[in-house]
């Protein structure tokens, strides 16, 4: 492909808008018309090709090359696989795309059920063929792709053929790839996609025609409120539809006039209307509560627009959740705004796993208790209505919104209990008591906070709904309009906003949400220094932490002077390993905090579109002078449902149950071990790494190079037995370096490399090109340890290598390491620890030598005889290993495929480490992580 072609914008959102996906399908179409080359430009047309769907690769893990297995064991690699959803075979422009198909589909058997593809998909560029592997006849109904005679597939065609030109009309087939189960705006009610669908439809026509920025926000909410009102009794049925068909020509040039009268009016109460006011308008009630307050400009409209707007009306509104309004404007809003932002909006069900632990479970552990007892009944009913909530970083308003309804669902029952026989001539304003103002919340823009307050109405309105339905009366007896009850969901930066001023903290209950979750490797400078901020000067440390855990301080700051504030928050994993949980809760426990409840990771979605699984874990705490049960959920599949432990009374920083113990960075062991060591970084701009095809280049053009040319491992090449090679300048023939043409220009390209740095350190080393700038190779035999690891593994896969093969930074050494230090670090025990106090890559686990490996608690007091049973055992793995020469690691350790010796004397080695820490049997990893940490304590006098 000629350099020339125009590069994409990769847009990673909004991936449930057609419009926006046909067109970046037409730019895709338009850039790679003619290649033909395949192994040239292959991983660049499939990862734009994803982009047309807002998927970004290495976020989603998508992998190019995918070692995996034929169905008769032989070995193969995938070009490109999504994990659970897509395998993509790419050839060049003539070859046989039925033998690609083949090839593909031989790789499926061999794969764990969790990861088979729902599509396959095989393309020469020109062309494309299109399998869908998980319906046994066409497409999903309803599912977004397509239905028989809308361009797709008809009678019970599971395949489908298109040539790249044709891409923009046949994208719709791909609708797989965002899975509308996990991503679309509700878990319960398919009406909340159409709903969502509708509002970026009309978002995309008012963009087009230049109508953006605040005005188009706030002109958005208005018209989901009109939407929402002509179905559920705040306006008379189809008022608002009716309003627009009537009042506005066919070509839409007026409609801007038109509804701008109506948001007027709808702000303006009965006695200040003027009397010349038309019929129709006069109609319409008084809103008030601010929505329709604000003046925005008179949008220009069209038939497109109009059109689009009488669409939305046609679905019933009454049925749309509003709890799923933050994640219907993230869909619309700007992908890199919403980054830039850490906007996440979370589901449902994940906002429930919250809000029940901190304060639901409890409520309703109280209803039941004051079941005919009136007087207990009306204590609860009072105490109800008075909890104020604050969520300091609310966006749309989500937790307040399902928090609310919970509350109001809450008290129905009560007033059930209460009034068994309806409420009579009680009038319900004044019997329901619970109101959107006890909600309170900060967001740093001022959209998604219109849109919080515009759920809470709308929430409120529904409530309402299910009273009237609940005691059988009028919902005109329990419409809350004009609005007087206002929610307080303050415009501002909840980082250097003092929350008093937002809410009266002495009545404050809980502190709720799930702040942004930007990393400490992504922030703005800004983001560093508010972060920076929400600590005390000189805490050390907290240029590791997440941004995430500013929230955690300012709330354990709050609940250090409001001791009966309870907070509970959603975070990154990260928050509970590493290096973060020293630094984070070192200051938590200053402030005398406990944690009440968690949940351990788990794998989080939200419900908007374009956006990637998150490892999350929440955690509810609160001074310790709040007496709490404790509560601790586990995840034995991170993508399930939890599973509470029993029997927990203290819940430490790593989510681990017995101990509030947490380690510290150290350059130094704690026990008398052998030292471990980063491997060593090149710092060469890739010019003294070899790929295994150019070193057999190499080799070809210049034999004499092969005694100067080493393999070079990192965690990849050492886990899967892959290849690469380097140029190491120690104890080489300098002559045959002299002599190389391609190692001279190799250097070249170091110098040229090391001299546009921006640091100083490497600059200095542009005159030494011929030498990895970091050198700690190890000169004897070395046991490896990779530095990232999949969680799916019960051992990190740990081996020795000779002191000819140079590691990389991606593995950790530890040279004059004994059969002993290997059977130790390999076993259970060791594993446990590490899964407590390492950090995480995305779910993988992080080892680390100054977390995980220098405070590791090494067994004390050996003798000679164990010593000797444990390196007896550790050789009897390596035999294991040894025994099935054509496995890799990753083939060996494979929790699905692992061999039966192997598991064997792993277990048997398992066993005589436990007994180095004790005679009595462990249970657990938790008693083994308690026992590692008290002991750590121990060593290090904490």
């Amino acid at each position: 492909m000629p350099s020339s072609r125009p590069q994409p914008r990769l847009d990673f959102g909004a991936a449930g808008n057609w419009n926006a996906i046909e067109a970046r399908a037409r730019d895709f179409a338009q850039r790679w018309a003619g290649e033909t080359y395949e192994r040239g430009e292959s991983q660049a047309f499939w990862t734009e090709f994803l982009a047309i769907f807002g998927i970004d690769r290495r976020r989603v893990g998508a992998f190019f090359e995918y070692r995996t297995r034929k169905l008769g064991g032989a070995p193969g690699y995938v070009d490109l696989f999504y994990p659970g959803r897509l395998i993509a075979e790419q050839k060049s422009a003539g070859r046989d795309l039925n033998k690609a198909i083949e090839q593909a589909l031989g790789y499926l058997p061999a794969m764990p059920d969790h990861e088979l593809p729902r599509g396959l998909v095989v393309s020469d560029f020109a062309t494309f063929e299109l399998i869908r592997l998980d319906v046994a006849s066409g497409f999903i109904p309803g599912g977004g792709g397509l239905t028989p005679g809308e361009n797709g597939p008809t009678g019970g065609e599971r395949s489908v053929s298109f040539t790249l030109e044709q891409l923009p009309e046949r994208v719709r087939h791909f609708s797989f790839l965002f899975d509308l189960d996990e991503t679309t705006l509700s878990e319960q009610n398919p009406v909340n996609v159409k709903a969502a669908q509708d509002i970026s439809a009309l978002h995309e026509e008012l963009r087009k025609q230049g109508y953006r920025g605040k005005d188009l926000e706030i002109f958005l909410t208005r018209i989901v409120f009109c939407l929402f009102a002509e179905d559920t009794g705040i306006f008379d049925s189809g008022q608002f539809s009716q309003y627009v068909r009537n009042e506005s020509n066919a070509d839409g040039r007026n409609l801007g006039r038109v509804l701008t009268e109506l948001f007027d009016i709808l702000d303006t109460a009965p006695e200040l209307r003027q009397t010349n006011t038309p019929a129709t308008l006069v109609a319409f009630p008084y809103i008030n509560g601010g929505l329709f307050a604000d003046p925005i400009r008179t949008p220009q409209l069209d038939a497109d627009a109009r059109h689009a707007i009488l669409t939305a009306t046609q679905q019933n509104w009454a049925e749309v959740n509003p709890s799923i309004f933050g994640s219907m404007f993230q869909g619309v809003m700007d992908e890199v705004e919403r980054r830039n932002l850490g906007a996440h909006y979370t589901s449902e069900k994940n906002i429930l796993r919250l809000i029940q632990p901190l304060f639901l479970d409890d409520l309703y552990a109280e209803l039941e208790a004051a079941r005919g007892n009136r007087g207990k009944l009306e204590k609860l009913h009072d105490r109800l209505s008075r909890l104020k909530f604050l969520d300091p970083a609310c966006g749309s308003g989500n937790f307040l919104v399902i928090t609310y309804r919970e509350l109001r669902r809450l008290e129905h029952k009560i007033l059930q209990e209460l009034h068994p026989h309806g409420l009579g001539q009680l009038d319900p304003v004044f019997v329901i008591r619970v109101t959107p103002d006890q909600m309170a919340g900060i967001e740093l823009e001022e959209f998604p906070s219109k849109v919080a307050q515009l759920a809470l109405w709308l929430t409120d309105h529904q409530m309402n709904i299910e009273a009237a339905k609940l005691f059988s009366g009028s919902i005109d007896l329990y419409k809350r309009i004009p609005i007087k009850s206002q929610p307080n969901i303050v415009c501002a930066n909840a980082l250097t906003t003092d929350w008093g001023d937002v809410v009266e903290l002495s009545a404050l209950n809980y502190i709720i949400g799930n702040p942004p979750f930007t990393g400490a490797h992504l922030m703005s400078t800004s983001m560093r220094d508010a972060l920076k901020a929400a600590f005390p000067e000189g805490h050390k440390g907290v240029g590791t932490l997440d941004f995430v855990t500013a929230w955690f301080a300012k709330a354990g700051q709050v609940m250090s002077k409001q001791t009966h504030i309870r907070t509970a928050l959603v975070a990154t994993n990260s928050v509970s390993q590493g290096e973060q949980v020293s630094v984070l809760w070192s200051y938590l426990y200053e402030l005398g905090m406990k944690i009440d409840f968690a949940h351990r990771t788990f794998k989080w979605r939200n419900e908007a579109p374009g956006v990637a699984a998150v490892f999350c874990v929440i955690v509810g705490f609160s001074n310790v002078s709040h007496k709490t049960a404790v509560r601790l959920f586990d995840y034995p599949d991170i993508k399930e449902e939890p599973v509470e432990e029993s029997g927990v009374r203290l819940i430490g920083p790593y989510l681990t149950q017995g101990s509030s113990v947490y380690v510290i960075s150290r350059n130094r062991s704690i026990c008398d071990s052998p030292l471990m060591s980063k491997g060593s970084i090149p710092v060469d701009g890739g010019n003294l790494l070899f790929t295994h095809e150019q070193y057999d280049e190499v080799l070809l053009a210049e034999p004499d190079t092969a005694v100067i040319l080493r393999p070079f491992i990192g965690a990849v090449e050492f886990i899967n037995g892959t290849h690469r090679w380097c140029f190491w300048a120690e104890g080489v023939d300098q002559q045959i370096v002299n002599q190389s043409r391609i190692l001279k220009e190799r250097f070249r390209k170091v110098r040229e490399s090391r001299l546009a740095s921006k640091k100083a350190a490497t600059r200095t080393y542009a005159d030494r090109p011929n030498e990895f700038m970091e050198r700690r190779q190890p000169t004897t035999p070395y046991l490896v340890v990779p530095q990232v690891s999949s969680e799916n593994r019960a051992y990190v896969p740990i081996g020795y290598v000779s002191p000819e093969v140079v590691a990389s930074n991606l593995v950790l050494t530890v040279p004059n390491a004994t059969r002993y230090h290997f059977g130790v670090l390999t076993s259970q025990m060791h594993m446990a620890w590490m899964r407590t106090v390492a950090g995480r890559l995305k779910g993988d686990y992080r080892y680390s030598k100054d977390i995980v490996y220098n405070n590791f608690p090494w067994p004390e007091d050996v003798s000679d005889a164990q010593r000797a049973k444990i390196e007896e055992l550790a050789q009897a793995v390596l035999d294991a290993r040894t025994a099935h020469p054509t496995s890799t690691l990753a083939d060996l350790y494979d929790p699905l495929t692992m061999p039966a010796n192997l598991r064997k004397a792993h277990t048997e080695l398992d066993r005589a480490v436990d007994k180095l820490y004790r005679s009595k049997r462990f249970e657990s990893d938790d008693e083994r992580v308690a026992m590692l940490l008290a002991r750590y304590q121990k060593l290090v006098g904490e």
